[in-house]
């Protein structure tokens, strides 16, 4: 008898496809979400599950197992949504879909810092209102933004994303330092000068983003006090965990302009961010969509199938977190 694998969300076709020749299978082709007590009345009925963000597999969802399920695959690289310890507990494998989606979040990042510091968010609005044709023509004050050439870009994180982030930041002739637990050796580096204190680093960023997970070391590492360190001209970029900053204190940097601006793709509570970003001038914000390419979001659909084929066939899993 083939396994059983439900997937909670719509995953590429040929993900889905590759699925169907191995196993038995209950898809999701309509991508309606599963709420969340029905998941957890679903999971003793199969062996393995593919997982989305939009799932919430607490320890609820595990408390209430009994023992059918072997599995998550999750499609996704943050992981945070997954109670891990209780999937220990209870001897379930989970598994992720890193560095696939590396160059789509660093593009993405580099698309904030370019929005941001140019205020393209206004201008689109402006435009999209008809309010342009409206506006006195002022050489030095009408959408006038920053530019990015020549400026510092503080990385907080300096992993596979950071990197990328930092090599296509200096195509635009930024200076890069970085935050790190550790110093990256010299060719990891390239160039990029270490701050082993964050607090240090940040009185020289012009930019900076956040490129850690989500962990109870980096929850709202940008805090009020942190934030507070930052020059008047710097602009906050996050592409990595919304429970990297404390909301509280960015938006009032951003009303007080204490700090330029902000471009965010991921927030806390998402999709239920805090409104008060949208009413910001000062900041970009997009809907996290960091990995949402059709080449990545193939890529990372077709690492959860592959952990669910290597896992039911014994072999080694290609992404394990436990």
């Amino acid at each position: 008898m083939k396994p059983k694998i439900l997937v909670t969300r719509k995953i590429s076709d040929g993900a889905e496809e590759k699925l169907k020749k191995e196993f038995d299978v209950n898809l999701n082709l309509q991508d309606e979400p599963i709420p969340t007590d029905d998941l957890i009345k679903m999971g003793n009925d199969y062996d393995g599950l593919i997982t989305s963000g939009f799932d919430k597999v607490g320890e609820e969802f595990f408390s209430n197992l009994n023992g059918k399920l072997k599995i998550i695959a999750h499609v996704g690289v943050g992981y945070d949504n997954i109670s891990i310890k209780a999937a220990e507990v209870k001897k379930i494998k989970v598994t992720n879909t890193p560095n696939v989606l590396n160059e789509a979040v660093a593009e993405t990042t580099i698309l904030l810092i370019l929005a941001a510091s140019r205020r393209a968010g206004e201008a689109y609005n402006l435009v999209r209102s008809d309010n342009w044709k409206n506006q006195k023509p002022d050489l030095t004050k009408f959408m006038i933004g920053n530019s990015v050439t020549g400026k510092t870009l503080g990385i907080i994180g300096m992993g596979r994303i950071g990197r990328i982030v930092a090599q296509s930041a200096k195509a635009f002739g930024m200076k890069i330092i970085y935050y790190n637990r550790n110093k990256l050796s010299e060719d990891l580096e390239d160039g990029a000068k270490y701050y082993s204190d964050l607090n240090s680093m940040l009185p020289e960023c012009d930019f900076v983003s956040i490129h850690t997970p989500a962990t109870p070391d980096t929850k709202n590492i940008l805090n009020a006090s942190t934030i507070g360190l930052l020059p008047n001209h710097a602009v906050v970029i996050n592409t990595s965990r919304g429970s990297t900053i404390d909301d509280n204190a960015l938006i009032d940097a951003l009303e007080n302009k204490k700090i330029y601006g902000a471009g965010l793709d991921v927030f806390n509570n998402e999709p239920n961010l805090d409104n008060r970003y949208t009413k910001l001038d000062n900041c970009f914000v997009l809907p996290h969509i960091g990995s949402a390419t059709h080449e990545t979001r193939l890529a990372m659909s077709m690492m959860a199938v592959d952990n669910i084929y290597c896992f039911f066939n014994n072999k080694p899993l290609i992404s394990e977190v436990v």
